[in-house]
């Protein structure tokens, strides 16, 4: 079961989103939220200080480095500050974990012992980029060891979970994981199989079935016609509809995810609600 949630702050709108919801959980989990925060060392260290400093008429790292190195820290203590007083007026408990490094690699440091990574489905660049997954959110869905939930803007409390299931051993993960929230949470589940052909969709839902008898949870079985999987499942998300779905990240093979991306990827990009991405069996 989920105890240990992690989420990563970075100011933004989004982060704020997903520290929302990752306390939301946490307290219906009574677990403890994990809010991490990365200074970028590439940043600092990089080409951008050496130019700009340069463009001044001194040498890098003398001053400039400083000045940047104290906004960054000064930053990071408002976002401290803000996420333990947030849990504080939640009732939830909570650690901060400061990073120094590089942003992605910094964020699956300090959540190697998490049972749920939380981020925002963009970054602070959002305004810039307003079609894109976030370059930092797409890392983590290819390196995290743990699942990570991918949170749009506009994300509530879930009450009408979804979980895509293809036969996949991280599609029976994600089973594992959406029947255990949802008993936590007392709220139903759907389960649905997207397939053309109709007869192996049946089989693979008969399949969840049986996995999922034990678990004393409400859950609704759903078939759905169709061969482009992302787009069916699409149609089923947002307002009066599911509000959040568990799925396996990256179901096939490494070359072909490379060419043409993942449903995970597709839907962490264009999803109105959360999406749950099992990224480890």
């Amino acid at each position: 079961m989920v105890k240990h949630i992690a989420v990563a702050l970075d100011g933004s709108a989004h982060a704020g989103a997903a520290e929302r919801l990752a306390t939301t959980l946490a307290l219906q989990v009574h677990g403890i939220a994990h809010g991490i925060h990365v200074i970028d060392a590439t940043f600092l260290e990089g080409a951008f200080i050496t130019d700009i400093s340069g463009a001044m008429g001194f040498e890098p790292f003398l001053n400039l480095q400083s000045q940047m190195r104290a906004t960054l820290d000064d930053v990071a203590e408002a976002i401290r500050r803000e996420f333990t007083e947030h849990c504080a007026a939640v009732g939830v408990e909570c650690r901060f974990h400061l990073e120094r490094s590089g942003v992605a690699h910094g964020i699956l440091g300090a959540s190697r012992l998490a049972d749920l990574l939380v981020v925002g489905q963009r970054g602070v660049n959002a305004r810039f980029h307003e079609d894109l997954l976030g370059a930092t959110t797409e890392t983590l869905l290819r390196r995290s060891q743990v699942p990570v939930l991918v949170v749009p803007l506009e994300a509530s409390e879930p009450t009408r979970p979804l979980v895509a299931y293809d036969g996949s051993p991280k599609a029976v993960r994600a089973l594992q994981q959406a029947a255990e929230l949802a008993r936590a949470l007392a709220v139903g589940l759907t389960v649905v199989t997207v397939d053309a052909q109709a007869e192996r969709g049946k089989s693979r839902i008969a399949e969840a079935a049986g996995y999922l008898a034990p678990y004393d949870t409400h859950v609704e079985y759903r078939v759905q016609a169709g061969e482009a999987v992302e787009e069916e499942l699409l149609k089923m998300l947002g307002r009066d509809h599911h509000d959040l779905v568990f799925l396996g990240a990256h179901g096939h093979r490494r070359i072909v995810e490379l060419v043409l991306g993942s449903t995970s990827q597709y839907l962490a990009r264009r999803s109105p609600v959360p999406v749950w991405c099992v990224t480890r069996v």
